[in-house]
Formats: structure tokens, C-alpha cells, sequence
């Protein structure tokens, strides 16, 4: 993987858009269907970090590091830890959290988690399809 570029913002939740408008600048490259699948993703994965693990606190942080391999774009978002554990898709539709990762996992090509640092790494890959010229 060649790494595009890496972003640590606040962890509010308008740190959302400013992760959006950060993958978009990376990517043009990118097919604009496939774009809007990816930053969806990015805002999911950027608002469950500033919500749900320590980096929404105060002087809380989040970051948003995107490379590219093989017809691959990969997003990471790194929190800052919490005590809700690994996050994990909740299939219960009257479930109050946990239904976003739905979207990531049907519009990512695969996705997953692993320990970082002091806190955790959600990672999302997807096709990076190219535009018809």
C-alpha cells in the first residue's frame, strides 16, 4: 500500500466533514459514485470515533490515514480508545447505535479492526474505481 495522506483532527463531530472534503482531495482519481460510497463511510467511521471512544472528549483526537494498492483505496480511522470494545455491526434495527457500520459493510469491499496505539484502528477498503474517459 502507498499511503495518500494522513489527517488527525478534534474529536467533534464536525471533524466529520472536514475528513469528507480530506479523502476527496486525496482521490480525485476516483470515480464520483464510488467517492460518494467512500466518504459515507468516512463519516460513519469518523462520528462513531468522536462518539463512542475517548477521542470525543475534550482534548480528544481522531485520525483519518487513506493509501491506495492495487485498484484499492484504504481508509483507517484511529480513536483514542473506549470501553465499549470492538466495534461490531448490530443487525437489531431497534438498536440505538451500531447500524452505521451496516453501511460500511455493504458499500466497503471489506473492512475490520484491530488495536492501535492507546485505542483502536477501524479500516475500510473499497474498489477505487476509475472514471470512464
Amino acid at each position: 500500500m502507498k499511503l495518500l495522506g494522513t489527517i488527525t483532527m478534534p474529536g467533534v463531530p464536525k471533524s466529520a466533514q472536514t475528513a469528507r472534503a480530506f479523502v476527496r482531495g486525496l482521490a480525485p482519481h476516483i470515480e464520483d459514485e464510488a467517492m460518494a460510497d467512500i466518504v459515507l463511510c468516512v463519516d460513519e467511521l469518523v462520528a462513531n470515533a468522536c462518539e463512542h471512544t475517548a477521542s470525543g472528549t475534550d482534548d480528544g483526537e481522531v485520525t483519518v490515514i487513506v493509501s491506495t494498492g492495487q485498484d484499492v483505496l484504504r481508509v483507517t480511522v484511529l480513536d483514542q480508545g473506549g470501553t465499549q470494545g470492538r466495534p461490531r455491526v448490530r443487525h437489531d434495527p431497534c438498536s440505538e447505535d451500531g447500524r452505521g457500520l451496516l453501511l460500511v459493510d455493504a458499500l466497503s469491499k471489506s473492512w475490520g479492526t484491530h488495536p492501535a496505539l492507546n485505542g483502536t484502528a477501524v479500516w475500510a477498503e473499497f474498489h477505487a474505481i476509475r472514471p470512464l474517459r
